[in-house]
């Protein structure tokens, strides 16, 4: 059974880490010293659920956000989530409620928690990526070229709209294709997938939900695919990429695969041109590159990194920080 004090502890630094009011509120009091000891949440170690960190009781909130949502909107407990149009601030009966879902639904929230995890997949990762990687093409190109979109670690492939969302984004350009591999796709007009993706959300997310939203309906009318495949044989595959310029690009991808390194040399490895783009940790992008700025910064900042490659050489490296 796990430790009342590690789940007040884990709580306690959730409470620090969340942006909305909500979750931040509840956190404090379950992380408080004086605060319940009724064995509601470490209950949930028979689900593997050990609270040995904040990212335990972030994953107990969202399969929490994700019961609810399949509950529907009728539930008190969802006047106070403003992405389920609730309206109400966090306070007392927020808090109870929330403790009461989870003794009364403990079956049901355990196995969700037992579930392999699904990825938000927000868009703005991808306008974050593009975005550089427009400024990179202006600059280094005269003419308008045509790329190859290609995401890795893709999920829904909802960065692969990306540019829906910023009308600047690959002005000029002309792209060919949008292709997206994972080796775990998700399909959101599929068993609740899209309602699953949506309570890796902060109560709070109003915009960000919309966004999410508005990113599957354009991949499902644009009938982009993503196919479950590893991104690393799609890159060394022959011919990738052949009259084109491929840019794979990927948010948070380089953290899940135990070489960190593959995809440049893989990129490295190529004759023809191409451009690799990741937005990771600062501690992960220093795995595969010894850029000045890498250096002094710290290793939880989001950073974005560009590599262009071109028969081997490196042409070009630019990081900014997200």
């Amino acid at each position: 059974m796990t430790d009342v004090a590690d789940c007040r502890a884990a709580f306690a630094a959730a409470a620090e880490v969340f942006s909305g009011p909500l979750y931040r509120h509840w956190c404090a009091v379950a992380g408080a010293e004086t605060g319940p000891d009724d064995r509601t949440f470490t209950a949930f170690s028979s689900y593997g659920l050990d609270f040995a960190n904040w990212q335990s009781a972030q994953r107990l909130l969202r399969a929490t956000s994700e019961e609810l949502r399949s509950l529907g909107l009728g539930r008190p407990l969802a006047e106070y989530f403003p992405v389920l149009n609730g309206t109400l601030p966090p306070d007392g009966r927020s808090y109870q409620l929330w403790t009461e879902l989870l003794r009364d639904r403990r079956g049901t929230i355990g196995r969700r928690l037992q579930e392999r995890p699904l990825p938000l997949n927000d868009p703005q990762a991808g306008v974050r990526m593009l975005r550089v990687v427009t400024e990179h093409l202006q600059s280094v190109y005269a003419e308008p070229v045509t790329i190859d979109l290609v995401a890795v670690g893709a999920a829904a492939g909802l960065e692969l709209v990306a540019d829906a969302f910023e009308p600047d984004l690959l002005a000029g350009q002309h792209v060919a294709s949008r292709r997206g591999y994972d080796l775990y796709p998700l399909h959101p007009p599929e068993n609740g997938t899209l309602d699953r993706m949506l309570s890796q959300l902060e109560p709070e997310q109003v915009a960000a939900q919309s966004r999410v939203r508005r990113a599957a309906r354009l991949v499902g009318e644009q009938d982009i695919v993503v196919s479950r495949r590893d991104a690393f044989d799609i890159v060394a595959a022959e011919g990738f990429g052949f009259g084109r310029l491929p840019v794979v690009f990927g948010s948070s991808f380089l953290c899940m695969v135990d070489d960190r390194r593959k995809m440049d040399e893989l990129m490295r490895a190529r004759h023809a041109e191409g451009i690799w783009v990741s937005e990771e940790s600062v501690g992960v992008l220093r795995a595969v590159s010894d850029a000045i700025a890498l250096r002094d910064a710290e290793p939880m900042t989001r950073a974005i990194r560009l590599a262009h490659y071109r028969a081997g050489e490196l042409l070009a490296e630019v990081v900014q920080f997200s």
